[in-house]
């Protein structure tokens, strides 16, 4: 897909610290950071802003592998996607992948559980992508979940996601998401084998049980800024997400040599920086984002990191012709 784009695929793979063979090898394990890396390095040297959605959307379910398999075999879409979300550990680590009710709708939830990957769009993008093409299977091409949902800010054409997703996109939000009714998981799969299901939950645990554990500190990191998604990323609110008192998680990350209060601001830090390179993207949204209700709150917290206001410093970004990915 790179070289479709006019890139090239060895110097992207060698920005994200990649060499061909780990790609090419379907039973390696790659780095999620790296993994991520990968896919914002392609959108921006290809000039593609859709990369990772269009990738997800081009993505044959058949080379996810055992899990790709179990999906398709399964007999209804909604043991598909109970198996997919109850294994997903076999295809990627440090991930949450679930089905939350919504009275008559379902949302099908994905996030990343390490926030210290920052650099994340087009992860979430293309993971949407793959996952709606298991409704298709089963509803046909021309199916439209209600709404998706995406934890970045918005894209630089947003029509062009609501066009590929065929559903009104929403950014900003808590998580990424599909939005479909309940009524649709008793359709069957077709052409499914359930006899080869023992067999392919065999090789899906095997492959589950290579996961690394969580890093601690990616998980505070994520739950702050999923709190700063949703208006509040207090330690009271973060340490119970956590399962902690708010005592014990200020010893825990003591014992790290970390401070919540210095975590919650070097997060804010990077995610401004990050966004402030991304001119359509409105400063009174990034505000907004990272907890500021003001907008000059925000201008002095950046100059504060930068040395420079935010306008400042996209000024100076587009006047050197830089240019980095987006989240």
């Amino acid at each position: 897909m790179i070289s479709q784009h006019g890139g090239d695929a060895d110097r992207i793979l060698g920005a994200a610290r990649l060499v061909p063979d780990e790609v090419d090898n379907p039973d390696a394990l790659l780095d999620l950071h790296r993994y991520c890396d990968l896919f914002e390095q392609a959108a921006a040297q290809t000039g593609v802003d859709d990369f990772g959605l269009r990738f997800g959307r081009d993505y044959r379910l058949e080379d996810m592998g055992p899990l790709g398999h179990l999906v398709l075999n399964s007999p209804c879409l909604g043991v598909a996607l109970a198996s997919l979300c109850k294994n997903f550990a076999a295809v990627q680590e440090h991930s949450d992948l679930m089905l939350r009710s919504d009275g008559s709708l379902l949302h099908l939830e994905y996030q990343i559980r390490d926030g210290r990957i920052a650099n994340r769009r087009h992860d979430a993008e293309l993971s949407i992508g793959i996952f709606n093409n298991i409704f298709r299977r089963a509803l046909g091409p021309n199916w439209a979940p209600e709404e998706i949902h995406f934890e970045h800010l918005r894209a630089a054409e947003p029509l062009a996601h609501q066009n590929l997703l065929n559903a009104p996109v929403y950014f900003a939000q808590a998580s990424n998401a599909i939005v479909f009714r309940r009524d649709v998981l008793c359709r069957p799969m077709p052409n499914a084998n359930p006899s080869l299901l023992p067999a392919l939950n065999g090789e899906v645990q095997i492959l589950a049980g290579r996961a690394r554990p969580d890093d601690f500190i990616g998980l505070v990191v994520s739950q702050i800024r999923r709190g700063l998604a949703e208006g509040d990323a207090s330690i009271g609110r973060i340490a119970p997400q956590l399962g902690l008192s708010q005592a014990k998680l200020y010893r825990r990350l003591a014992m790290l040599g970390m401070d919540f209060s210095n975590l919650t601001q070097m997060i804010r830090q990077e995610l401004a920086i990050t966004y402030a390179t991304q001119p359509h993207i409105p400063l009174t949204d990034i505000a907004a984002l990272l907890g500021y209700s003001e907008l000059s709150a925000f201008s002095r917290a950046f100059k504060r990191w930068t040395g420079m206001a935010p306008a400042s410093y996209r000024e100076s970004l587009t006047g050197s012709g830089h240019h980095q990915p987006a989240v």
